[in-house]
């Protein structure tokens, strides 16, 4: 009798699992609609007179530093954007991946297989060596970092220096709590609050270089953070584009999503957006990532313009 009625529990709990589990497969995130080719391609014109020309192209030493995958299918795929986005930069040298997008079937464009002019791509996993650090003008991070003593002294020396670095997404979000430390590195010391959905991006600074041509809205399905802690120093700390988040309040307020940070001789570009592997193939999202590194490098930000149609997700006219 108690072992029929222990059976009949365990199978309510397993019908409750399964439907658990079925009403979250069925809410799954998708991807949003692309931009049409047409509308990205006047963005880009917007600066093409800009662009610096190839053999103007310093050589330059790009870290992409990842780390092992820690989310569920197509989220926080570190690896995989490490592979495809060497490809992007670095061209065949730098990657044997077939194509440049995260997302989907593989988008055939023979192009990408040049990579940038004068760019090499060193990858590396968990965090750089010594050797890796020298060898950098930029350094791009999409993963979560363990920060310790001699970790804040490595790139406060790397900056110092003159170093570039972007921290993407999982970068941006400091463990086990926001930090002053961080935040005295790289403008932001973390944040508290997360949610997946739809975000709409405001571009509040369309007369910066890196938003050039940019619509003043952008609409994403991927996982913004908020609020910035500590608070963002106003007079160093240059917010381009946000969201408006719910706070503690019920109120409504602009929370920053990319910004721009001068530490040093060095520059550091903030990213936030990107836990979804479809968002690094979205052109915009691709613009204002590749100008914020080619800034941060101390290059001109439209340097890898050239690059952002490559493999990219695009509607038809």
């Amino acid at each position: 009798m108690h072992r029929c009625s222990g059976v009949r529990a365990w199978i309510g709990v397993g019908v409750m699992l399964v439907a658990l589990i079925t009403a979250c497969v069925s809410h799954a995130a998708e991807p949003p609609a692309p931009p049409r080719r047409s509308d990205v391609v006047r963005v880009l014109d917007a600066a093409r007179e800009a662009r610096p020309s190839e053999a103007a192209a310093r050589p330059l030493t790009i870290v992409l530093l990842a780390d092992r995958k820690d989310h569920g299918e197509n989220q926080h795929d570190y690896p995989r954007w490490q592979a495809r986005w060497a490809l992007l930069l670095g061209g065949r040298k730098a990657s044997e991946s077939p194509a440049a997008n995260l997302f989907g079937p593989d988008v055939a464009d023979p192009a990408v297989q040049e990579g940038a002019p004068g760019v090499q791509v060193i990858c590396t996993t968990g965090w750089p060596g010594p050797e890796e650090w020298d060898a950098a003008d930029l350094v791009v991070a999409y993963c979560y970092l363990k920060w310790n003593d001699s970790r804040w002294q490595e790139v406060g020396r790397f900056l110092g220096r003159g170093g570039g670095l972007v921290v993407i997404h999982a970068a941006t979000w400091t463990r086990p709590e926001p930090s002053p430390d961080v935040a005295k590195l790289i403008g932001v010391g973390g944040f508290r609050r997360y949610r997946h959905g739809a975000l709409t991006l405001e571009v509040v600074r369309q007369e910066d270089p890196i938003c050039r041509g940019l619509p003043a809205h952008v609409r994403w399905i991927d996982e913004p953070y908020w609020p910035p802690t500590p608070e963002l120093d106003r007079k160093r700390v240059a917010a381009l584009a946000g969201s408006h988040e719910q706070m503690d309040s019920d109120a409504e307020s602009l929370q920053p999503q990319f910004w721009t940070y001068a530490q040093g001789k060095g520059r550091v570009f903030g990213c936030v957006p990107g836990h979804f592997c479809w968002t690094f193939d979205d052109p915009y999202f691709r613009i204002l990532v590749l100008r914020g590194m080619a800034w941060a490098a101390g290059e001109n930000p439209y340097r890898f313009d050239e690059l952002v149609l490559r493999c990219a997700a695009l509607a038809a006219d």
